[in-house]
């Protein structure tokens, strides 16, 4: 599929062509777990570019398994010449390994040999409290506002690190943009946090900050912003980026997000970041 395409065919999910707006885990995780561009249930790892170069691999929620996780994939892949494969799921985060283990599914997807470098993208879904199972003598949750809450979800940022990239190979964690919702937009802060901190201690490691690709110019967010055009012209264009959520991205958005963050990754792995 051509990107035209992918264009429309995504936009008509936006703008509710049989997709509907679903609520994926209790509270603001279950806003964040949604996506207005999402394909439902990407459930195998798709494969982008040459075979045999450098190794990429794309992991994480519905904003991989959705539009921005497509057009990056591919941007790498068939762009850039790397050897893309990705992996997205729905719903999914780190707090809820009872629903989704990210943990044993990147150790799974790295068996055959490691990648080279890997983008994760979490964090929609991990704003809430922290399962922790039902070990004999141990709370079953870690709740969002108990203390200890932050240093378990760095554990768990790197535990994933370690199966993704186990010896030091290039990591990128994207953060996640600015949100309008005011408790949500405080809550994604925190874990971005929290990305920061942990990828600035690890080898080869680089926390992507997107929170201002999608804000306006005075750092707020904006349902439209000045955009660039890709066709030729010069003015800037307003240009709607966000759904009407507030939380989730148009497919101009998710092109928009691409550009800058294939931009990261592939200055990095060439050696001119």
């Amino acid at each position: 599929m051509d990107r035209e395409a992918l264009d429309e065919e995504l936009g008509n999910q936006e703008h509710g062509g049989g997709l509907g707006r679903r609520r994926w885990l209790t509270g603001l995780a279950g806003l964040a777990g949604a996506t207005a561009l999402m394909r439902p249930g990407v459930a195998r790892a798709d494969r982008y570019g040459p075979r045999g170069g450098t190794r990429v691999l794309v992991i994480g929620d519905s904003m991989i398994a959705g539009g921005f996780g497509l057009y990056l994939a591919r941007a790498l892949g068939e762009e850039r010449g790397y050897d893309v494969t990705r992996r997205g799921k729905s719903s999914s985060g780190l707090a809820r390994p009872d629903f989704f283990d990210w943990i044993a599914e990147a150790a799974d997807l790295v068996e055959e040999g490691p990648f080279d470098a890997t983008a994760v993208m979490f964090g929609g879904n991990d704003v809430q409290g922290l399962y922790m199972g039902k070990a004999s003598g141990a709370a079953e949750w870690i709740r969002w506002e108990d203390e200890g809450w932050s240093e378990e979800y760095a554990r768990r940022i790197n535990a994933l690190a370690d199966a993704v990239a186990p010896d030091g190979q290039h990591l990128f964690w994207i953060g996640m943009p600015v949100m309008r919702p005011t408790k949500f937009h405080a809550r994604v802060q925190r874990v971005n946090t929290i990305y920061r901190a942990e990828m600035a201690i690890r080898p080869n490691a680089r926390f992507v900050d997107i929170w201002s690709v999608l804000a306006d110019e005075d750092g707020q967010y904006a349902d439209r912003i000045y955009l660039t055009p890709d066709d030729g012209e010069t003015k800037r264009k307003k240009v709607t980026v966000r759904a009407g959520d507030g939380i989730h991205l148009t497919v101009a958005g998710a092109h928009h997000l691409t550009t800058h963050v294939e931009q990261v990754i592939h200055a990095e792995l060439s050696g001119q970041g």
